[in-house]
């Protein structure tokens, strides 16, 4: 096998996309925080901050501001989400080569990851909409500082809670086993692949909505916190048990309570309990 051939092997072709894609997204939001801000500081600064679309003097500038938060939204799903459908990926190409003989006829997992990061280039596009309109609904209201608190504990508490719904749990079953059903179609047609990247897509959607929705809601939109994510959501997809998302459940739960309580402080409670 000549050098041409062994370079263009599914393997190599799935690792390097992989590699590629996340450096390029990580790449995009690193440069992005340059331009916020100076100084190493500004890989710290907030990034996908919500389009301020009522700060546009016209429709056009409204749409390019749009445009831009979706562009960024998208290079953050790129950098934060393929890197979890490694296991989909590389498995899809090791399937390939190891069940596929006639090269010819073997699909690519480039198609499978077009079908994946199809999924979440439309959520990308559905978040960066939803945050840029909410900020504008509410940028007239003012809460009290512990009214938001509160409620943000709560929201990361509602996040925690979902690690133990049943939707949860199936999704990352199918996802930590992306093979188990017969798929011998998406070995070797493209567009059957190219499905298959799009079904593990919406599972992955059904497995991280809870936590990509508090970068939404909670504004944490800061590369620091998008890495720790990133790796919680890998690691909970790669890892064979139900332990690790119900620690990170349990972890949730106390830190938007501890949250919600840090607003109002202890003394309010023991009263309402009578202590």
């Amino acid at each position: 096998m000549n050098t041409t051939s062994q370079i263009l092997r599914p393997m190599p072709v799935a690792i390097t996309a992989l590699v590629l894609l996340t450096a390029l997204g990580w790449g995009v939001m690193f440069a992005e925080a340059v331009t916020m801000a100076s100084g190493a500081a500004a890989f710290m600064e907030a990034l996908c901050a919500p389009a301020d679309i009522l700060g546009s003097r016209s429709t056009a500038e409204m749409l390019s501001r749009l445009g831009m938060a979706i562009g960024m939204w998208i290079a953050m799903s790129v950098a934060m989400m393929l890197p979890t459908a490694s296991l989909l990926i590389v498995g899809f190409a090791d399937r390939v080569e190891n069940e596929v003989s006639d090269r010819a006829r073997a699909a690519s997992p480039l198609a499978v990851a077009a079908g994946y990061l199809g999924i979440w280039v439309i959520v990308a596009v559905m978040a960066a909409t939803a945050q840029a309109f909410i900020s504008a609904v509410l940028s007239g209201i003012a809460l009290p500082p512990a009214t938001a608190t509160i409620l943000a504990g709560a929201i990361i508490g509602a996040a925690g809670f979902y690690q133990f719904s049943p939707l949860k749990r199936a999704c990352l079953v199918t996802i930590r086993h992306p093979f188990a059903e017969e798929r011998e179609a998406a070995l070797t047609h493209n567009m059957a692949a190219f499905r298959l990247g799009l079904h593990q897509g919406v599972l992955c959607v059904g497995c991280c909505w809870a936590m990509m929705g508090l970068l939404v809601v909670l504004g944490a939109m800061n590369i620091l916190w998008m890495a720790i994510f990133a790796i919680i959501m890998a690691a909970e997809k790669m890892v064979d048990s139900q332990r690790l998302p119900n620690a990170i459940g349990v972890a949730m739960i106390i830190a938007g309570a501890a949250l919600s309580v840090s607003a109002v402080g202890l003394a309010p409670l023991r009263d309402a309990i009578g202590l």
